[in-house]
């Protein structure tokens, strides 16, 4: 066999490893949703780990299930506002009051959303001791950090 052809084979041969491993890279990247999902999963796993008394850690884990509610429909809010704000923006007819008016409702959805998750977060830290919380805290916080990272990923 000839040097150049042997070289051809070498090329041909690292070409095709290299577009096998880039095409497979990105198949195992989770999504931001399903990160958020286990870890309000692991939440409610630890809740019944470290709170003893069986009704104090049921209403937790429901109010968690209340709070990841509220989340879902935060989630599902922005991801409206964004695409209802690209359709205005995209209408060369539509005039400032009508923006003004949608980001006026907006504020408002804001600050409801805000209260309701609020009010769920404090049910919950209201159901918890302080020890409980404490040993809780790092599973709260990895939740807490997952939602956000779904609702930037928006």
């Amino acid at each position: 066999m000839r040097p150049s052809s042997r070289f051809r084979q070498c090329v041909l041969f690292l070409a095709i490893i290299l577009s096998v491993t880039i095409g497979c890279a990105g198949k195992d990247d989770i999504a931001p949703i399903d990160v958020e999902k286990q870890a309000f999963a692991d939440l409610r796993e630890d809740i019944r780990e470290v709170i003893e008394d069986p009704a104090r850690a049921d209403e937790a884990i429901k109010l968690v299930g209340v709070l990841q509610e509220d989340l879902a429909a935060l989630r599902r809010s922005v991801a409206e506002r964004r695409s209802r704000i690209a359709e205005l923006n995209a209408d060369y007819d539509t005039s400032r009051a009508d923006f003004e008016a949608f980001l006026q409702r907006i504020e408002a959805e804001v600050g409801a959303n805000r209260r309701r998750a609020s009010e769920s977060h404090l049910a919950l830290l209201a159901t918890v001791t302080a020890e409980e919380r404490s040993a809780l805290a790092k599973t709260r916080t990895r939740a807490m950090k997952a939602t956000i990272r779904t609702m930037q990923a928006i």
